[in-house]
């Protein structure tokens, strides 16, 4: 466990994120002050509250509620930091424009 709460990473990756309270309600059909009151942890959302924030963070469910991320999400995150290891910076960030504008795509198309 990583020692934080619920909604103490909803509001890490929020942050993280780069959007605010409001930005976040309006993505998964909440209200502002329930996003609010899911980061002060004094509300414990439903489970399809907590898929749709993991899907819109894309992160599992198992890291939201524990911190902890999954083995299939670790294997997945040893093979990403293998292809970039020792890659110069400019490249790595080349590389992550090119996999935004590819599921940019991908979603555009759903």
């Amino acid at each position: 466990m990583d020692g934080k709460t619920l909604g103490k990473r909803v509001k890490a990756l929020r942050r993280k994120a780069g959007i605010t309270q409001l930005d976040l309600a309006c993505r998964v059909n909440i209200s502002e002050s329930y996003i609010a009151l899911i980061e002060a942890d004094k509300r414990k959302p439903g489970m399809d509250i907590i898929s749709t924030l993991a899907n819109e963070f894309h992160v599992s469910v198992d890291y939201l509620l524990s911190g902890k991320i999954s083995e299939e999400d670790n294997l997945m995150l040893k093979e990403w930091t293998s292809l970039i290891k020792e890659r110069p910076q400019k490249d790595i960030e080349s590389a992550l424009k090119i996999v935004r504008t590819f599921f940019e795509c991908v979603d555009s198309k759903k």
